[in-house]
């Protein structure tokens, strides 16, 4: 089908009608009318210049569009998502899920070097990811491997990414924590393993969430931590937890014991991508306030609730 560079009211408001009727993703849409992506965003752009379709603002979203702003300006990010409030905790987290997975087929571009934390909430989002081929795209593990049948591990959430963006896979094939200091040494050393972490350099962006730094977070609760390491963290001032490494209130890394029997990224590693940073619920405050003040952050998608606090806090 020859596409003209001034496409018709008919094309454009059928797609119109597609995504704002029918509730179509960008991805549907394309594939059914066998259109690029980027043309599906033109045909939608052209809907509202043309008049096709008028848009009205209801006032719960200037609050949201105000929290993104506030946001970006506050803390130089490129982008900010903010996610309205749903009636749980556990559907609001949901819902930003949904949002990060929706918005990573456009966070990377072809040739990029994706690398993937570990976590529920990076989980729910590989699970939501569209089906969206990016060409030359590699997608790396973070963090070494976790054998917990119930814990959604490093290993998983790749696998599961580059599946639905048709990348090229790389685990990192190496325990996430060793029991003890000397054999993390020497499987660093290993040739395979020390060029998987050091090929983690290449990872240009990166997709992980945080933990607070509580007995309840999931670093204690698979065992890769214990309340006394959490404790001992907490007394060096850390605040939060990011890829299984520790940060304090600036987002300066904390360094321990845990540290040295860890096998994956470390935070300065971490740092020099251009990082998606994707959270929900309040008791993540001061953690997420540590990510941003860390540059470890260019695009953050979050609810409302948490963005209030944040932009609380910054005043």
């Amino acid at each position: 089908m020859v596409r003209s560079n001034h496409p018709s009211d008919r094309i454009v408001a059928e797609v119109a009608w597609l995504y704002y009727i029918k509730g179509l993703n960008q991805a549907e849409i394309a594939k059914r009318l066998g259109l690029s992506r980027p043309t599906v965003v033109t045909y939608l752009r052209l809907a509202r210049e043309r008049q096709i379709v008028g848009v009205k603002i209801q006032g719960a979203h200037f609050r949201i569009n105000a929290l993104a702003d506030g946001l970006r300006e506050r803390f130089g990010l490129e982008t900010a998502f903010v996610v309205a409030e749903e009636d749980s905790q556990a559907e609001t987290a949901q819902q930003v899920c949904e949002a990060a997975a929706q918005f990573l087929p456009d966070f990377v571009q072809p040739g990029d070097t994706l690398g993937v934390s570990w976590g529920q909430t990076v989980s729910i989002v590989s699970d939501r990811v569209p089906w969206w081929p990016v060409d030359g795209l590699v997608v790396r593990q973070l963090i070494g491997s976790i054998a917990n049948p119930l814990l959604p591990t490093c290993e998983s959430c790749t696998t599961e990414i580059a599946r639905r963006l048709s990348a090229q896979c790389i685990n990192l094939n190496a325990p996430a924590v060793c029991s003890e200091a000397g054999l993390a040494d020497r499987l660093r050393a290993e040739p395979i393993i020390a060029e998987q972490l050091d090929r983690l350099r290449d990872c240009n962006k990166a997709i992980y969430s945080l933990s607070p730094c509580t007995f309840d977070t999931h670093v204690v609760q698979f065992n890769l931590a214990t309340e006394q390491d959490i404790s001992d963290y907490v007394a060096m001032g850390a605040v939060g937890i990011i890829a299984g490494r520790f940060i304090d209130r600036d987002g300066a890394p904390v360094q321990g014991a845990l540290d040295r029997r860890m096998i994956g990224a470390e935070l300065d590693v971490l740092r020099e991508m251009e990082g998606l940073l994707v959270v929900a619920g309040l008791e993540k405050l001061d953690a997420t306030r540590a990510a941003l003040n860390g540059d470890y952050v260019s695009h953050v998608v979050l609810d409302a609730t948490l963005a209030e606090a944040l932009l609380g806090d910054a005043t």
